[in-house]
């Protein structure tokens, strides 16, 4: 399965803001096993989902 566009900037963020799977799961209040399978596209976020983590992005900025 290819990288969703949220797996990418998951990603992103991820590296700019030097966090760790587990720190962002906590945080956003997803399982450390979702935020790997988006993050090696083996799961494509729902609808929902996608909105949670923009909704995280934006408030760590």
């Amino acid at each position: 399965m290819a990288l969703s566009t949220i797996g990418q900037a998951l990603i992103d963020f991820q590296k700019q803001k030097e966090l760790t799977d587990t720190q962002i799961a906590f945080e956003s209040h997803f399982t450390v096993e979702k935020i790997h399978q988006i993050k090696a596209g083996e799961s494509e976020p729902t609808d929902e989902e996608a909105k949670r983590l923009t909704a995280y992005f934006a408030s760590k900025k």
